[in-house]
């Protein structure tokens, strides 16, 4: 367990100096790294060195506005699974995993990059919450230091907009000429994916989100049935919209049943068309 601790941290050190050029980061993986190390779940005593690696710099990038261009350091996550050679799906799943068990978010300070510029992520986060909530600004610092705390006062844990992906027949008449519908759990044929973008890191409306992202959608939805390594089928955003009901949606609740947020739930139309493919389709019009 000890070489495979050693590997991992060896990654991150290389990732972090040479990659992002910052001893800060590497210093903030490390510490997450002795964190699983100690858990008492050994979490690490499943999986391979570099998608734990991967998913370390991602958890610690996601929260410190890593992916961001106006950051500093700044890089993509596809820049971030090269250097690591992983798959997003893989990292992403195992950067949310790992926030999960080690309760890591954007508010815990313990794993936040020092910042030196005076556009610092965090003051804008603070900004929003007293624009959005309308928290006297004397009082935001108090909520941040108790956000990990269920009795945290006058905001919700997290604001995320959701989008959920239905399948429609055309999508099963795909996956059935891959494998036998009959292998497949009837309920999980009715366990919709539902995608969360937080929005005070969303730089465009949710449906430019999806827009950019319908590819990946498309790939992560077909391999809930399809071996991963399959080849699958590419179109445009139409024929995304053929193969897939999609709800949008700010209307999101945590597990305590309090409202997240509020707003109007938007479908797409299925009959929507367009003489560009590559062009979003306006929403306002539903």
């Amino acid at each position: 367990m000890s070489s495979k601790i050693e590997i991992i941290k060896e990654l991150l050190s290389d990732f972090c100096n040479e990659i992002l050029n910052s001893p800060s980061y590497a210093k903030i993986c490390h510490r997450v790294l002795h964190e699983l190390e100690q858990h008492p779940d050994h979490p690490l005593a499943r999986g391979k060195e570099n998608i734990w690696a991967a998913g370390i710099a991602h958890a610690v990038g996601s929260i410190n506005f890593l992916f961001q261009s106006s950051s500093s350091p700044h890089i993509s996550v596809n820049d971030l699974n090269y250097f690591f050679g992983t798959r997003a799906t893989t990292t992403g799943k195992k950067s949310l995993d790992l926030r999960d068990l080690l309760h890591i978010s954007a508010y815990s300070s313990d794993y936040q990059i020092s910042q030196t510029s005076s556009d610092d992520p965090l003051d804008q986060i603070k900004e929003a919450i007293v624009k959005k909530f309308g928290v006297p600004e004397e009082d935001v610092e108090a909520i941040l230091s108790s956000i990990n705390r269920p009795d945290c006062p006058v905001i919700p844990k997290t604001d995320y907009s959701a989008i959920r992906i239905i399948p429609k027949e055309k999508f099963w008449d795909w996956v059935e000429t891959q494998i036998d519908l009959d292998q497949i759990d009837p309920n999980m044929r009715q366990d919709y994916n539902v995608y969360l973008v937080y929005d005070i890191e969303l730089k465009s409306s949710i449906e430019e989100e999806l827009h950019l992202k319908y590819k990946e959608i498309w790939k992560i939805e077909a391999t809930r049935y399809i071996n991963p390594e399959s080849d699958f089928p590419t179109g445009s955003f139409l024929e995304f919209l053929q193969w897939f009901e999609v709800r949008i949606s700010s209307h999101v609740m945590d597990l305590t049943g309090e409202l997240l947020d509020d707003f109007n739930e938007e479908d797409l139309d299925d009959e929507f068309e367009s003489d560009d493919n590559n062009f979003p389709p306006d929403f306002s019009l539903n």
